[in-house]
C-alpha cells in the first residue's frame, strides 16, 4: 500500500512538473524560429498591423430638415453649407419685402378703385338708361343684388333689416321706386366683390357710369344700339388692373417663399451629408492591432481624432 501510495505521488509530480512547463512556454511570445514558421504556416492569413473602422462625424439630416423648412437657410447653416444658407436667406428676405410691398399696394389700389365706383356708378342711372340701350340693364348674363329699406345717411347704416332683391329682367324697379318715395326707403346695390367686377367688366352695366350720357349722343341723339367705354369706366378699369397686379405678384412671391423652404430643407437633409465648414469636420479612426503570429492575435485598440 505504502509503495503504491509513493508510485502515485511520484506520477502527480511529473504531470504538475509537465503543466507547468507547458504553461511558461505558451506564455513566452517570441517562439523559436521553426515553431513560429510552423504556426505561419497552419494559419491561411498573413499577420495584418492594423484593422481600422472609420466614422465619419455627421450632422442629423432630420434636423438640417427641420431648420430649413422653418427658416430657409437654417438647415444649410447646420450642416456648413454657409453660402448657400445665406443664398436661401436671401430668396427669403427678399421674396417676403416684395410680397409685403405688392401686397400693400394692391390692397391700398383696391380701396382707391372702390371708392371711385361709388362715386362714379350710380344704380338709378343704370336702371334709368337701360331703356334707351338694350345693350345695357338687368336683362343680361350678370346679375347684382340690391338692398330695399330704410337707410341712415349720417351713420352710413341701415336702420332696420333690408330687404334683399336679385335685379334680373323681372325686377320691379319703378314699383320699388315708388314705395321708396312714399315711406322713405331706399334702394342700394349690395357692394360685393362681384359687384365690383360687373360694373367695370361687362358692356350690361355701362350705362350705370355717371359720364354715360355724355359719350352716347352722337348727332343730337342717344345711341340705344352701341356701348362705348367711357373715360370713368376706363379709369375704374385702369385702377383695377393695377390693383389685381400687384395683388397677383404679391401671390407669385408668396408661392416662391413657399417653394423657397420647401426646396432650402430637402436641400439641407442632402447637405447635412455632404457639407461641414473644416471647423467643424471631425474623423474619429478606431483600430483593432492586431498579430497572428502570437497566441493571441488581438494586440489592443488604437484611437485617433482628426479636427
Amino acid at each position: 500500500m505504502k509503495r503504491t501510495n509513493f508510485m502515485v505521488l511520484i506520477l502527480l509530480g511529473t504531470l504538475l512538473s509537465s503543466i507547468a512547463f507547458g504553461q511558461v512556454y505558451l506564455s513566452n511570445e517570441t517562439l523559436i524560429t521553426s515553431d513560429r514558421s510552423m504556426l505561419e504556416s497552419s494559419l491561411k492569413f498573413s499577420p495584418v498591423g492594423q484593422d481600422s473602422f472609420e466614422f465619419e462625424y455627421e450632422k442629423s439630416p432630420g434636423k438640417a430638415f427641420l431648420l430649413s423648412a422653418i427658416v430657409p437657410g437654417a438647415g444649410e447653416y447646420y450642416a456648413g453649407a454657409k453660402w448657400r444658407a445665406l443664398a436661401f436667406v436671401g430668396v427669403e428676405v427678399f421674396s417676403w419685402a416684395m410680397y409685403l410691398n405688392r401686397k400693400g399696394k394692391g390692397e391700398d389700389l383696391e380701396k382707391e378703385y372702390l371708392k371711385y365706383a361709388d362715386n362714379y356708378w350710380d344704380f338709378a342711372e343704370w336702371m334709368y338708361y337701360s331703356y334707351t340701350n338694350k345693350r345695357c340693364g338687368p336683362e343680361g348674363s350678370h346679375h347684382i343684388w340690391v338692398n330695399f329699406g330704410l337707410w341712415d345717411s349720417l351713420e352710413q347704416n341701415w336702420i332696420s333689416d333690408p330687404e334683399e332683391f336679385m335685379v334680373d329682367g323681372n325686377f320691379s324697379y319703378d314699383s320699388l321706386f315708388q314705395i321708396g318715395l312714399d315711406d322713405e326707403r331706399v334702394i342700394r346695390p349690395i357692394t360685393t366683390r362681384d359687384y365690383y367686377e360687373n360694373i367695370g367688366k361687362y358692356d350690361q352695366f355701362a350705362c350705370g357710369w355717371i359720364d354715360y350720357y355724355d359719350n352716347h349722343i352722337i348727332g343730337g341723339e342717344l345711341v340705344n344700339d352701341t356701348v362705348f367705354v367711357t373715360p370713368r369706366r376706363n379709369n375704374y378699369l385702369g385702377q383695377r388692373k393695377d390693383s389685381n397686379d400687384a395683388l397677383k405678384m404679391a401671390t407669385n412671391f408668396a408661392t416662391v417663399i413657399m417653394f423657397n423652404h420647401l426646396i432650402s430643407a430637402f436641400h439641407a437633409q442632402i447637405a447635412a451629408k455632404n457639407y461641414s465648414s473644416e471647423a467643424e469636420k471631425v474623423s474619429w479612426h478606431v483600430g483593432i492591432v492586431t498579430d497572428v503570429r502570437q497566441k493571441n492575435p488581438f494586440r489592443g485598440l488604437s484611437l485617433s481624432v482628426a479636427f
